[in-house]
């Protein structure tokens, strides 16, 4: 397995992408069918099934994982994850889908939900594209996304800390990049 240069996946992440990839065999994504959740016993209280949508709200959760809600502090079981984020913060929560979704590849970026005033985490968050099952979804529609969130691999710090990181970089684009440390997967 190659990564982008400068992606460090934790070990629960690396797997993942393994099984994916296992799943996925010769075609260009895995299928809904494929997944099964036995298979992902390692990471069920740590992942989410995100679904794609049509329209203005896309990404839909339709399982969210125990530690993953508690991690981040937020329900969004049956719900859209644009569904109260401030429109500065979007880009930043659904990037990695969009670009998982526009390549077909797994991303890596880095989640950090407010646990306290001016107190963040940084999580590891891995997105993985499936495929519809359907003839009409075709062999490489992302319709859903497997999103393993690594608790476990979280680390602490403040808003000082997030603020001197952003104040290098005066370019948006970039700033929102850096700040979710996205990075697309190599197949």
């Amino acid at each position: 397995m190659s990564i982008e240069e400068g992606a460090v996946l934790p070990e629960a992440a690396r797997d993942a992408v393994i099984l994916w990839q296992r799943l996925r065999g010769t075609r260009p994504l895995p299928t809904r069918a494929d997944f099964r959740p036995i298979e992902w016993r390692r990471w069920i209280s740590d992942i989410s099934v995100v679904e794609v949508h049509e329209g203005p709200s896309r990404y839909f959760v339709s399982l969210h994982g125990g530690r993953t809600q508690s991690a981040i502090g937020v329900n969004l079981h049956k719900r859209y994850i644009e569904e109260g984020l401030e429109p500065e913060m979007q880009p930043l929560a659904l990037d990695p889908y969009r670009e998982s979704e526009r390549t077909g590849l797994p991303t890596l970026s880095v989640m950090t939900p407010m646990l306290f005033p001016s107190v963040f985490r940084a999580f590891p968050r891995l997105v993985l594209p499936f495929t519809d099952d359907t003839a009409e979804g075709g062999p490489a529609r992302v319709d859903r996304f497997l999103t393993w969130l690594g608790i476990d691999a979280a680390s602490r710090y403040d808003m000082e800390a997030l603020c001197a990181g952003q104040e290098a970089d005066f370019e948006r684009c970039r700033a929102i990049s850096e700040r979710a440390g996205l990075h697309v997967l190599a197949a």
